[in-house]
């Protein structure tokens, strides 16, 4: 059975695709399975650092020439590390999962990871979404979730929806790498934004490169553009195989921008991903490093 839906899924590419990217995109629906797969087991550490705009104030007295002038700019920086999850939630997909653990370099009080894992491995969806809701409530701005798992736009029920192409040649830590570029041509828009000012929720078309090793067609980062001009978000997600054999986020980058104009970028760094087991006392097993 598994061997027929393969073959299937290679005629389905086969259609609009030359040699190397039939193989790229059996590669990326095979990496994208078992990250779905496994990644619901494997804990981590993220750092998050941000630098964005505030949102302007709803009210200000201003007169005379300031009146005339648009009011400053004004930034804002934070860093916040957490215990970095996957899970999924009520509707069956896998989303990102943080318990903050320090916030610009103040401890922040939690249960630990073995209370994260159990959190996990319970269910508990009103938990998560406290979670999710914790990390939004630091005056963050800007989306700044569910990159880690980019991947998963390319598991085998979705790949049939991206087009790809081959486009050159490059290296990566001194190391030959394939740069293919996709875009989606079919399925509901993956990305959704939430704009902070109006709380209107956005479903936007995909596009972007992916570098694959030229030997093995592993990936190795996975870019993601969407949006117009008057709204754009552009991340770039490096991944990394570990030791549980799933390829994992080691760092993300991403800018959001209005009209042409910078107003957060977050830089994500992942380490020290530790797998657990399905029982009742958490075991965190070390990563072997082949």
């Amino acid at each position: 059975m598994v061997r027929i839906w393969w073959l299937l899924l290679a005629l389905t590419v086969s259609v609009r695709a030359d040699e190397r990217t039939q193989r790229l995109a059996l590669r990326l629906a095979e990496e994208a399975s078992a990250f779905e797969r496994a990644a619901p087991r494997v804990l981590g550490v993220e750092t998050l650092e941000q630098r964005a705009q505030k949102p302007p104030k709803r009210f200000r007295v201003r007169v005379g020439d300031n009146a005339k002038r648009s009011p400053p700019v004004e930034w804002q920086q934070r860093k916040i590390v957490s215990e970095y999850a996957f899970s999924t939630f009520g509707e069956g997909s896998l989303h990102e999962l943080r318990q903050v653990t320090s916030v610009d370099g103040k401890p922040v009080k939690n249960k630990g990871p073995e209370a994260l894992a159990k959190l996990i491995l319970a269910d508990d969806q009103g938990r998560k979404r406290e979670l999710l809701e914790q990390f939004a409530n630091y005056g963050l701005q800007g989306a700044v979730t569910d990159f880690g798992q980019v991947i998963l736009l390319f598991t085998p029920g979705n790949i049939g929806r991206y087009e790809f192409g081959f486009v050159r040649r490059a290296t990566q830590s001194d190391r030959p790498v394939l740069v293919f570029s996709y875009r989606q041509i079919d399925g509901p828009n993956p990305v959704t934004v939430i704009d902070a000012r109006s709380k209107v929720a956005t479903a936007l078309e995909v596009s972007g490169e992916i570098w694959v090793n030229e030997d093995t067609y592993q990936p190795v980062r996975i870019s993601i553009r969407s949006g117009e001009d008057a709204q754009r978000q552009e991340a770039s997600v490096e991944y990394a195989m570990s030791g549980y054999g799933i390829v994992l986020p080691v760092r993300t980058d991403h800018r959001e921008s209005r009209n042409g104009e910078v107003t957060a970028e977050n830089h994500f760094t992942y380490e020290g991903f530790r797998r657990f087991g399905a029982s009742a006392d958490i075991i965190f097993e070390a990563e072997d490093p082949q």
